[in-house]
């Protein structure tokens, strides 16, 4: 550069990659907290998912809620109109495949079905409720795969060994 000196350059470049690194700090943010409402919504699943999924947000309550919080945002003009429908469309993709959300999912609809492994998620800290958040939520999922014997016996054990313990929904 003949006129604008490297250091001056340097700056710039460090100003636009903290925005960017900003960005994606926040992205990851939404996500995480985007999954809560799916793991909400996974957990409230008590019937086969498609059969759950069935229906608009005129006629499913499910689709409702999740339709109202990407309307919201793009009321709210966090969000453009068709940014609001994409993550709609992932957030029933993940709930269909059993994936964590991405918003991005609908690009990658094909391979989010290939590899719908579920991954419980990794834990960094934990408390005695969210202790019984996840029991709640594996005591679902052994009913939804039909071990009711098996969540019957999950749920005595929980009684007897936990003090106060109750199923609960997650919280938001």
């Amino acid at each position: 550069m003949t006129y604008v000196s490297k250091s001056i350059v340097s700056t710039i470049f460090k100003a636009f990659e903290g925005e960017a690194k900003a960005v994606q700090k926040a992205r990851a943010i939404q996500d995480q907290a985007i999954q809560q409402a799916l793991d909400v919504i996974t957990l409230a699943c008590d019937k086969p998912k498609a059969e759950f999924m069935k229906g608009n947000a005129k006629t499913n309550p499910a689709r409702a809620d999740i339709k109202g919080i990407f309307d919201g945002l793009v009321e709210k003009g966090f969000i453009s109109k068709a940014s609001g429908a994409q993550y709609q469309t992932a957030f029933w993709i993940a709930f269909e495949t059993g994936v964590e959300f991405q918003r991005d999912l609908v690009n990658k609809k094909s391979d989010a079905k290939k590899d719908a492994t579920p991954k419980a998620g990794k834990v960094t800290s934990t408390s005695r409720t969210d202790l019984d958040k996840t029991l709640s939520k594996a005591l679902a999922q052994a009913r939804m795969l039909g071990l009711t014997e098996f969540a019957a016996e999950m749920l005595d054990l929980c009684i007897e060994s936990l003090d106060g313990f109750k199923e609960t929904v997650l919280d938001k």
